[in-house]
């Protein structure tokens, strides 16, 4: 009974990863973190525990497997819960300035030791030679030496305005309805709008690019 509650368990975790398309472990979020270790936990303590039946067991385990899956899809459909469960960028270095207010506030999340050692393996030998850096929220450094360049930013995503993004360039959802009218594109139209160098990329539904 020990085994086939194992493999149970095993099989339904596997079958979760494989629907969810996160067989990776860059592919995971802090949620799916959690939600593995709390899975772990069920299969753990349960297949010792003859006094729990098999049905129980496994109705539990497609609990939790569903109460990942519904967090996920609210970290991706609401932005609030996705900053805090999740987080943003935090940007360290701009213009070759260093954001001292992020580093300090931030400083649980930010070893600036660490950050040396990613620069020196990515090629980059000095902080003199970056001219952007940030902290992405998977905990891995995008750092950028040629002046005058930044990430892109996304944003509106499937029918979402991502308004966070916005407030970054200054500016607001009627500013990107406009650029929307202008363009010809309805918001059915388009499934990503990304914002880089100045300029928008209309990725819409049929695969087709329009930029301005």
């Amino acid at each position: 009974m020990v085994l086939v509650k194992f493999l149970i368990g095993f099989l339904i975790v596997i079958l979760h990863l494989n629907f969810s398309g996160k067989t990776q472990m860059n592919q995971m979020s802090p949620v799916d973190f959690i939600g593995n270790f709390v899975l772990g936990g069920i299969i753990g303590g349960v297949i010792y525990n003859q006094d729990i039946p098999l049905l129980q067991y496994i109705i539990v385990l497609l609990i939790g497997v569903l109460l990942i899956s519904l967090l996920n899809w609210v970290c991706k459909h609401v932005w609030f819960f996705r900053s805090f469960a999740i987080g943003e960028p935090i940007a360290i270095i701009k213009d070759g300035k260093f954001i001292m207010e992020n580093i300090l506030q931030k400083k649980n999340k930010i070893d600036i030791l660490n950050i040396v050692s990613i620069l020196h393996a990515q090629g980059i030998t000095s902080f003199q030679e970056v001219s952007f850096a940030q902290i992405e929220p998977s905990g891995s450094l995008t750092a950028i030496t040629e002046r005058g360049k930044y990430p892109s930013l996304i944003l509106f995503k499937n029918g979402e305005y991502r308004v966070p993004d916005l407030q970054k360039i200054h500016k607001d959802t009627d500013w990107l309805k406009q650029q929307l009218n202008e363009q010809g594109l309805s918001e059915d139209d388009v499934y990503l709008i990304e914002y880089w160098d100045s300029k928008l990329n209309f990725i819409q539904r049929n695969g087709e690019v329009k930029r301005c």
